[in-house]
């Protein structure tokens, strides 16, 4: 009886029919299930792509190759939010200390792992603006892009102070707080002292320190000093910088060989003494 039925169900049910009273509830025996939980069906959604938000600091470096005579790196912070939404961030272009403090204003959006937005400045008494944009590289769990200059490629000449170049482009790289690159690269505050490890072929070091309180509507304002060291000092003295006792701050330190590349990064949080 049971062969008979299956015949049965073959021959007089057209194909259509058949195959959906299949699909439905299993001509001849058999369970049917739940399609939605099946791997693949049209109710599966798959997860948000996303990239990790909070402080990053890191650096920005002006394009080598346009600008050979004084590529130069300076400060490189980003407040970003947890999901999409606004960014704020900042780059800083003071170098000596006869220089105006010469902060470029971030603003942007992130989008997944994206970012893109905009820059403006004032540099030496000359206004500045350009794009930024970058991306969250997932292996190497830090961000990177590159920025743009309006102006394109200019010469400034600070008499008494500073002659010096902007390149029309460069790129930039920002870690989580205390993200060292590479790992074994060490940094230790004590008082005001700041000391690192040394590194074969440092040929100049840039060091900086961040209000560590600054959040997304403050993050411009975080960079309250930054030198350019000509050599391959290992150690730096923070009397200068003008710090409160007992406030929290953050120190940058990127080590770059002849070529400008870097050789090492590293960012520390400490209680200024």
């Amino acid at each position: 009886m049971k062969e008979w039925t299956r015949w049965v169900c073959v021959k007089y049910v057209s194909i259509p029919a058949m195959l959906t009273f299949m699909l439905l509830t299993g001509c001849g025996g058999g369970g049917g299930g739940n399609p939605g939980s099946r791997s693949g069906s049209i109710d599966s959604v798959p997860p948000a792509i996303t990239s990790p938000g909070g402080l990053y600091v890191g650096y920005f470096h002006e394009d080598a190759f346009g600008n050979p005579e004084d590529p130069e790196s300076g400060a490189f912070v980003l407040q970003l939010p947890a999901k999409d939404g606004v960014l704020s961030g900042t780059m800083n272009f003071t170098y000596v200390d006869c220089q105006s403090k010469n902060t470029a204003v971030i603003i942007g959006s992130k989008s997944a792992v994206s970012l893109s937005g905009t820059w403006t400045a004032d540099i030496d008494s000359s206004p500045q603006s350009g794009a930024f944009s970058g991306t969250y590289l997932s292996a190497a769990t830090h961000y990177e892009g590159g920025f743009t200059n309006d102006n394109g490629k200019q010469f400034k000449n600070l008499p008494g102070c500073l002659i010096h170049s902007l390149a029309a482009n460069g790129n930039w790289v920002a870690f989580s707080v205390e993200q060292n690159q590479p790992a074994t690269f060490t940094l230790a505050v004590t008082g005001l002292s700041v000391a690192w490890s040394a590194s074969t072929g440092t040929a100049s070091t840039l060091i900086y320190v961040l209000d560590s309180t600054a959040r997304l509507s403050s993050v411009n304002n975080s960079v309250v000093f930054q030198r350019l060291l000509p050599d391959a000092m290992t150690s730096y003295n923070l009397n200068a910088a003008g710090l409160v006792r007992g406030k929290e701050y953050i120190v940058g330190v990127l080590l770059r060989n002849a070529s400008s590349a870097r050789i090492a990064f590293g960012s520390k949080r400490f209680i200024a003494g």
